[in-house]
């Protein structure tokens, strides 16, 4: 998928684009960068799709708990970013809930537009507007605690991820009560 190529693309194309977009702002380190993310992200996906192998069905309990832990975990990261950066949020809380909305929104209609200009079907344009606006703030909010910037740069992932929950299932919802054109050609 979309994001299974992205996550696996990531430790690499990020600290990169840092690198070249911001490298003039701020120090990256681009190597400390990568195996920052590779903890961050490759490692933990290894580990639970090996435990998940190994233990499957076998410890029933376990498969009901992963998910409440999960949650309890990304709320308690949530809450430590929003309240590291309570006095920036204060001041620029709702431009940056604004800005956040906006590149949810541009996310959703990039991925959209960019598969119909490729000839997809619009239930395949529809799939990839919602993978790509709905990309995981979890990272962006690892590299701000990496870099030191946990309070300011920590706080637009920690907004972004529960509003791409929100608007993600809005439009998930809306597409769902309206079926895709070409397939209404077809049928009709």
């Amino acid at each position: 998928t979309i994001t299974s190529i992205a996550t696996l693309l990531s430790p690499f194309l990020t600290p990169v684009l840092m690198k070249l977009l911001a490298g003039e702002f701020i120090a990256i380190d681009v190597l400390a960068m990568m195996w920052s993310i590779v903890k961050m992200i490759i490692i933990p996906i290894g580990a639970g799709l090996i435990f998940n192998r190994l233990l499957h069905g076998r410890a029933k309990w376990l498969d009901r708990a992963m998910p409440v832990v999960s949650m309890a975990g990304i709320a308690l990261i949530i809450v430590v970013i929003t309240a590291a950066g309570r006095d920036s949020l204060l001041d620029i809380g709702l431009v940056l809930l604004l800005l956040v909305l906006f590149h949810n929104l541009f996310g959703y209609t990039l991925g959209y537009w960019y598969a119909r200009l490729f000839r997809l079907p619009e239930r395949d344009a529809r799939t990839v507007a919602i993978e790509v606006g709905m990309q995981n703030g979890g990272l962006a909010s690892g590299i701000a605690h990496s870099v030191g910037k946990i309070a300011t740069m920590g706080l637009a992932p920690a907004i972004f991820g529960p509003l791409m929950n929100i608007t993600g299932s809005v439009l998930a919802s809306y597409w769902h009560k309206k079926e895709p054109k070409d397939e209404k050609e077809k049928t009709g």
